[in-house]
């Protein structure tokens, strides 16, 4: 089985910000890597047994120049089954590019797209990028970008509904877990200076360094109150009962809209939180901190806070996790042996062929042989149909046609259905079919959400191919006796 290793560095000057969202990446993965390395350079004993706790291994690496430690990784450490997470701005081409041709896989958990990557799956939890800003020199490589896929760890993320409207009286300040630009005690102060604010929560992380200077000043002031390096789902529960946040555009942001959100204020402390803080202010689901004093003396910061809320709940939806698995399970298969087209009426003949071979009718939800008529009729609605796509699968190699993907979209929702030509059975090729169509279909219906696709429990190899491909076996009812439904979502 593939290990998953993951390389950042974090303290009191840097922060813990690519330390902590790769945390949250290992234990959202974790059912599919169990073996799990983290690689860092001089962590302090605090940092480590965090990792440790978070169930991953700690790898120590010599403080050496980048170039060096990528040749050291290749030397001592990576194998070639290893899929290698990077997430940090001086790990550029020439270190990725060093590394890749040693491992499966290579992702990259990127701020700036400044630099070109080798990578082959890029992250960015940024919301409004698209290829065009980044420049990919992998074939193939894919981006994922915005909080659909932003990885977070599993206490703040809720699918329940709020219980009462959010109250901006109440204000987390949280300005990262190390507070880098040493901002924290003067947006405190800002906030207890406003007779609007009855409550101020200031939370920072063990790497802090100003925590004595924080403890000298808080008793000054009754409102304040201060917490240190809370445990995530402390931090969650705090967050909910917060109406009001200041947050630097990073991490700790998204943790506060998808705990449960409210009155997000954006106070940015570093060049890299660029994306995020023009992402979330442009999308309504917060406002810049320099607004604060205005905002919160409001007679509608209330109103506000209830309407902010409810538009990050409808951004972090609870299932980057689902979409993240998915998204890596597909990294690891390699590039179809064929390409998509769509079906012509030409086909038809074809079509007719496999519908009625004898392993297609075993495992399909009707058995029964089906009639050139009734063939010629259904193709022929299906061609005219704008909720309908057929795609035909073509060897590369000779042209041969290899295989039928096809989908019926209604809504949100697409069903697909699939086959193969006995000739290309037993080569791995379904899940890239899967893939491959799913992709396509995505692309096609911009409103689709939801993929799904139902087989028989018996039909133990297309159970297999939709796993391979990233699908996920879905909570609800299937729509047969002895069938099983697996979805992929957008």
């Amino acid at each position: 089985m593939a290990r998953l290793l993951f390389r950042a560095d974090g303290n009191a000057r840097i922060g813990l910000g690519h330390v902590m969202r790769l945390l949250a990446l290992a234990e959202i993965l974790r059912p599919d890597f169990p073996e799990q390395l983290f690689l860092i350079r001089e962590p302090d004993e605090a940092l480590v047994q965090q990792l440790t706790a978070a169930g991953v291994i700690v790898q120590a690496l010599p403080n050496q120049p980048l170039p060096e430690e990528a040749a050291y990784l290749v030397r001592h450490l990576l194998h070639p089954t290893d899929v290698l997470v990077l997430d940090g701005y001086d790990f550029r081409y020439e270190y990725q590019n060093t590394v890749r041709g040693c491992l499966a896989r290579l992702i990259y958990l990127d701020d700036l797209h400044a630099y070109p990557l080798a990578a082959d799956l890029v992250l960015n939890p940024a919301g409004g990028l698209t290829l065009r800003q980044y420049q990919m020199r992998q074939p193939g490589a894919r981006l994922l970008s915005g909080p659909a896929y932003a990885p977070l760890r599993a206490a703040f993320r809720t699918s329940a509904a709020p219980t009462s409207a959010p109250n901006p009286a109440t204000v987390l300040v949280c300005l990262g877990g190390a507070d880098p630009t040493h901002q924290t005690q003067r947006v405190a102060a800002e906030l207890l200076a406003l007779p609007a604010v009855h409550r101020v929560h200031v939370v920072v992380g063990s790497a802090y360094v100003g925590w004595e200077s924080l403890q000298t000043w808080a008793p000054e002031h009754p409102r304040l109150t201060l917490h240190r390096n809370l445990p995530a789902p402390e931090l969650a529960a705090l967050m909910r009962q917060c109406g009001a946040a200041v947050c630097s555009a990073s991490t700790v942001s998204y943790e506060y809209c998808a705990a449960g959100g409210g009155l997000l204020l954006l106070l940015p402390t570093a060049d890299n939180q660029h994306d995020i803080d023009h992402y979330l202010r442009g999308a309504g689901l917060a406002r810049p901190f320099t607004a604060a004093a205005n905002i919160l003396t409001s007679p509608e910061a209330s109103r506000l806070a209830f309407s902010m809320q409810l538009a990050q709940r409808q951004v972090f939806d609870g299932q980057a996790p689902a979409r993240l698995r998915q998204e890596v399970r597909a990294l690891l298969l390699p590039p179809p042996p064929f390409y998509l087209r769509p079906v012509q009426p030409t086909d038809s003949n074809q079509l007719l062929s496999w519908t009625n071979e004898p392993t297609v009718r075993q495992f399909s939800f009707n058995p029964n042989p089906v009639s050139r008529s009734d063939h010629e009729q259904w193709l022929a609605a299906r061609l005219q149909d704008p909720n309908a796509l057929l795609l035909l699968a073509q060897d590369a190699a000779t042209g041969r046609p290899a295989g039928l993907i096809r989908y019926a979209v209604n809504g949100e929702e697409a069903t697909l259905s699939y086959l193969l030509d006995a000739e290309f059975r037993g080569r791995g090729l379904a899940p890239l079919l899967l893939l491959a169509g799913t992709r396509r279909v995505l692309e096609h219906f911009s409103a689709v959400r939801r993929v799904v696709g139902h087989v028989q429990q018996i039909n133990t190899a297309s159970v297999r191919a939709f796993e391979r491909a990233g699908y996920r076996l879905a909570a609800t009812p299937p729509p047969a006796p002895a069938s099983v439904t697996f979805t992929w979502l957008a």
